[in-house]
């Protein structure tokens, strides 16, 4: 179903938007009322907090606790961080990613999910060569095309809004989403396949900074534009989509970009 045949408007779009920027919060402590609650004396009760940006990137915020919260051996008062970065409260260390398993079950998990994985190929898809990644490839000219526009309009949220509108109406599928009540999961699903799309509900929060919010563009962009072969994930850097789809395949690993 394409957008034009679903009738969803520019305002049922910002309105989502304004919605989907209310990043998922997690208070962590030992008080029993934290949504991560850590039974150590040496943690304080409100000690921490951790704010969902997308489905790797956090921010950790050290709600002035006595012992401290330290990224990587670091103390730190706020600051972005990775789903696999070592995070220390007081003396109990965690990855993110053991914080968000410690939540009550009867708590809400968290509204940004990673993706499924993709289901296994088709009988019909087995022939197809080793490393052909032209699909993959075709996918980053979004993120190469995304990432100056977001980069320019996060410092300003209602222009971010707008942005973020444009973006997302360009989706096949979101309007079905929309016009047929669908929650708020789904469409994420759809925009984390999008380019730096997922990012736009982040981007459109009052909760982070201009810095942070640029920080996070950058670390996801640096994430994403690289050669697509998981073995290779050579960097692109800065260089043009364009130019490497002259290019055709990548000199370290052969995989092909353009047939």
């Amino acid at each position: 179903m394409s957008l034009s045949s679903s009738f969803v408007t520019g305002d049922q779009f910002t309105n989502l938007i304004d919605e989907l920027s209310q990043l998922p919060i997690y208070s962590i402590g030992r008080k029993a009322d934290n949504k991560i609650v850590i039974a150590n004396v040496k943690i304080s009760g409100q000690h921490a907090r951790l704010i969902q940006c997308s489905p790797t990137s956090f921010v950790i915020e050290d709600l002035d606790s006595k012992n401290g919260t330290f990224v990587n051996g670091v103390r730190i008062t706020r600051k972005v961080v990775d789903a696999t970065d070592s995070i220390r409260l007081a003396d109990a260390e965690y990855t993110v990613d053991q914080l968000l398993k410690r939540i009550r079950t009867e708590q809400e998990k968290p509204a940004i999910s990673p993706p499924k994985p993709p289901k296994p190929a088709d009988e019909t898809l087995k022939s197809k060569p080793e490393l052909d990644f032209t699909a993959q490839f075709a996918d980053l000219q979004q993120v190469y095309e995304q990432y100056p526009k977001l980069r320019r309009d996060c410092r300003n949220r209602e222009k971010m809004i707008r942005t973020g509108s444009v973006i997302l109406s360009s989706l096949v599928g979101v309007g079905a989403v929309l016009s047929t009540g669908g929650t708020a999961l789904p469409l994420l699903h759809i925009m984390s396949s999008a380019g730096l799309s997922v990012l736009v509900p982040t981007l459109c929060s009052t909760l982070l900074s201009t810095d942070e919010k640029l920080e996070i563009i950058d670390k996801e962009y640096r994430e994403k534009y690289r050669c697509p072969n998981a073995t290779c994930r050579d960097p692109f850097g800065t260089r043009e989509w364009e130019l490497l789809a002259q290019q055709k395949s990548c000199r370290r690993c052969q995989a092909v970009w353009v047939n």
